[in-house]
């Protein structure tokens, strides 16, 4: 049971970002959706353009330029943090203030790109806000902050 307790941890963490990106879409797409309608394959490629385009800036801002990517080295987080309750709800009223506020096409490529950028953005300000100093005698090393 232990053995499986630990691969179950292993697939929580590693599947946290994923599912967390998957609710900032598939939520805030279907706020435009209600809003806008079911959108024509052109919406669905504006709204993936906006996705790509947030992805591409948020990534821009994070290595500095458009080499490789080389992750960070990974940090322990909490649950908690992978729970990504603000970021996807920030998402998701982006996309409801697009579809209130933009009677055009340019809200499906809006939509994308909001809720896409601050999803990314608020993880990272989320991990950041939720490190915590660890001791040695714990197994970890010591947490500056920076």
């Amino acid at each position: 049971m232990d053995r499986y307790r630990r691969a179950l941890q292993g697939a929580v963490a590693a599947s946290a970002a994923p599912y967390g990106y998957t609710l900032t879409i598939w939520t805030s797409g279907a706020v435009l959706a209600h809003r806008r309608g079911i959108p024509s394959a052109a919406g669905a490629l504006l709204f993936m353009v906006g996705a790509v385009l947030g992805f591409a800036v948020v990534g821009l801002a994070a290595y500095g330029g458009i080499g490789p990517m080389r992750p960070a080295d990974p940090a322990p987080f909490s649950l908690w943090q992978a729970l990504h309750f603000v970021p996807v709800g920030a998402a998701i009223a982006a996309a409801a203030l697009v579809g209130r506020i933009v009677d055009s096409a340019a809200a499906w490529l809006l939509g994308g790109l909001l809720g896409t950028t601050l999803y990314l953005c608020g993880v990272g300000l989320q991990l950041v806000l939720g490190r915590r100093r660890r001791l040695p005698e714990q197994g970890g090393a010591v947490d500056d902050g920076a």
